[in-house]
């Protein structure tokens, strides 16, 4: 008897332990993935090009390519 209540000693002292950890030692969520942009870039409305950006200043770039281009564009946001 005196092992069984040992080791429920130990379990309990376990438990104990793991509700005083901080929620996020358990759960380490990872950190969303920044948002991807697909440009489509239009002239005279017929497809010219199509395109990936990965960060806000290649996006900002390829908005400006296509405006300087004289091109309408339209942008989405992907996952």
């Amino acid at each position: 008897m005196g092992w069984h209540e040992r080791s429920l000693s130990v379990f309990e002292a376990w438990q104990r332990y793991q509700d005083n950890l901080p929620y996020d030692s358990f759960f380490k969520l990872p950190k969303p993935a920044p948002p991807a942009y697909y440009i489509q870039a239009f002239f005279d409305g017929d497809l010219a090009w199509t395109e990936y950006a990965y960060d806000d200043r290649e996006l900002q770039d390829l908005k400006n390519d296509a405006v300087s281009c004289g091109f309408t564009f339209t942008v989405e946001e992907v996952n």
